[in-house]
């Protein structure tokens, strides 16, 4: 009784409290079923246990709720109409107090409770019959005794009522006995509904859930609403970070607004904005991504002569964290390719072929490909070709002796050819000399399909002509040409390219071999003539195998690294 005192207490002093209003009333019921004639609550009975514990945990959690003012109990009661007058009004009293006394139990304080109606259920009783339908036997004719035969259908009084009395009747009894087993069951229960109001202060209703933005940032706008609609006060809204800045509102505005700037790192950051309303602050997380690490070329595609070049292509990272891309490209022609934090260096070779050429450098930088499409014009064409040849005989090399040749193309497959040599070495004091100098001349003629694609390749044949001087000792004996030695003949080689401006020649010469020689013999210093002779010698006189650079206008081998 004292909590319902209290109540209408604060009832009379709310019209007086600044900003306080009643804002809500949540109402709570149970209907709780009892046995004939019994006015105990059976939590067993038909599904009173699940109904009754669902009912009391609710009452608790508003009970509970220091906010939450508590009302009264109002109770509904309702019997079957067998029992007598005075029988039926003390059960419907004993169960209206049996269900107040059990929720006072439940919520652990005393309630008052107020009787709303206790009676008979008629309208429930035909809305049990009609849903049954042909189950109640003669169910149209109990429907039209109820319906029209006494009072209006409600929850009547416990008098005596006609209706009870003429269902008895009623076919001798038989659709009374079927509802009385069937359906009063249903008509003996109490319900209780328990009231609860509260008193609300102005606040706000904002989300506390994080406000998410990608690394670009941008604007946002977070709904609120007042629990006081017509409150006048604005939310007062500041930032911790520089990062996010509040946004002033208009006045009547139901959002926050702010600003969210973009994130130059990596590295995601949060924060919290401080909403304050009549003195209380509400907190929105605003959290943000990180930048992605990503990489731009500055340059577009390339384009170069045939004679080529060098360059850089320049980069940008949208952060600076020391990551160097990787720069590749599937064709050689593109030398040099290296990579530093300012760009990617490289070199493009000479064009060499008749066709212009195309690539594709690859720079990767954080899983991402960019590519650079490099082009490179054509060789420019020979108008007037030249072929001409510089070689040294390998074997001369070998053997000591220094020797250059060359060789020039004359047309129609014709060519003329000269080499010298030279050395005039000595060694002290096991006196040796190995002494000799000399050249030959030599006419070729081209043989073969090669040599009809490019001059100075392939089959060649051709005769010559020598001239030789030499001295050779060997400590013990000597032999002395000082006037030339003479020999011609016929020679036959192949000359194989190798690379794009480099050949092999080999060739060999059969012919005669004459001149005078010396032979002598070194005694204390002295060089003593032994003998002249003469030498006359049929046989192969002249032997090369010769390292030959191609030079000259369009004087390269095509396969070699030359026009494709």
């Amino acid at each position: 009784m004292k909590k319902f005192l209290l109540v209408l207490f604060l009832s009379a002093l709310l019209p007086f409290v600044a900003n306080a209003q009643v804002d809500r009333e949540v109402k709570k019921s149970v209907k709780v079923y009892f046995r004939q004639g019994s006015v105990a609550i059976d939590e067993n009975y038909m599904d009173n246990k699940t109904t009754l514990r669902n009912f009391a945990e609710e009452v608790k959690t508003y009970y509970g709720d220091s906010t939450a003012l508590f009302r009264q109990i109002h109770i509904v009661s309702s019997v079957s109409p067998e029992g007598g007058v005075k029988v039926n009004e003390r059960i419907a009293k004993l169960r209206a107090e049996a269900i107040t006394n059990w929720i006072s139990r439940e919520i652990g304080a005393d309630v008052d409770y107020e009787v709303e109606a206790m009676g008979i259920d008629w309208a429930l009783l035909v809305d049990l019959i009609q849903q049954r339908g042909d189950e109640v036997p003669y169910h149209n004719e109990v429907i039209d005794l109820l319906v029209n035969d006494g009072e209006e259908l409600s929850i009547g009084s416990i008098r005596e009522d006609n209706r009870y009395n003429n269902l008895i009747k009623l076919r001798n009894g038989v659709p009374y006995r079927w509802i009385l087993k069937n359906l009063f069951p249903e008509l003996r229960y109490a319900i209780a509904r328990c009231e609860f109001w509260w008193e609300v202060y102005p606040e706000l209703l904002v989300s506390s859930d994080p406000q998410c933005f990608s690394a670009d940032g941008g604007a946002g706008a977070v709904p609120f609403t007042k629990t006081v609609a017509d409150d006048q006060e604005t939310p007062a809204v500041t930032s911790p970070v520089d990062w996010v800045t509040p946004v002033a509102a208009p006045a009547g505005a139901n959002e926050i607004l702010f600003n969210v700037a973009p994130n130059n790192v990596t590295e995601p950051r949060s924060t919290t904005l401080a909403v304050t309303y009549n003195d209380k602050v509400y907190n929105i997380p605003v959290e943000q991504e990180g930048v992605k690490p990503s990489m731009m070329l500055d340059d577009n595609d390339k384009t170069y002569g045939s004679q080529g070049g060098s360059d850089t292509i320049p980069y940008t990272k949208n952060v600076e964290d020391g990551v160097v891309p990787e720069a590749r490209c599937a064709d050689d022609w593109i030398e040099s390719l290296t990579v530093t934090e300012d760009g990617v260096s490289y070199t493009v070779a000479e064009n060499p072929n008749d066709e212009p050429r195309e690539t594709t450098i690859v720079v990767e930088c954080y899983d991402e490909e960019h590519e650079v499409v490099v082009s490179q014009e054509a060789a420019p064409e020979c108008k007037h070709p030249f072929y001409m040849s510089i070689k040294t005989n390998m074997l001369y090399d070998v053997l000591a002796v220094p020797n250059i040749g060359a060789e020039f193309y004359l047309g129609k497959n014709f060519s003329i050819a000269g080499n010298w040599h030279y050395s005039w070495w000595k060694s002290d004091p096991k006196t040796w000399y190995w002494r000799t100098y000399g050249g030959d001349v030599s006419l070729r003629y081209w043989l073969g399909k090669e040599s009809r694609i490019k001059p100075l390749t392939g089959h060649h044949i051709g005769v010559y002509g020598q001239m030789i001087t030499y001295d050779f000792e060997l400590a013990e004996k000597g032999v002395l040409a000082d006037k030339w030695s003479w020999a011609a003949g016929v020679e036959y080689g192949y000359s194989l390219p190798i690379a794009r401006r480099l050949n092999l020649d080999f060739t060999l010469g059969f012919g005669y071999h004459w001149g005078l020689f010396d032979e002598y013999l070194p005694v204390d210093g002295h060089y003593v003539w032994q003998a002249t002779k003469r030498r006359r010698y049929l046989g192969p006189t002249k032997l090369e195998v010769s390292l030959v650079w191609l030079i000259g206008c369009g004087n390269y081998n095509k396969d070699k690294g030359g026009r494709k």
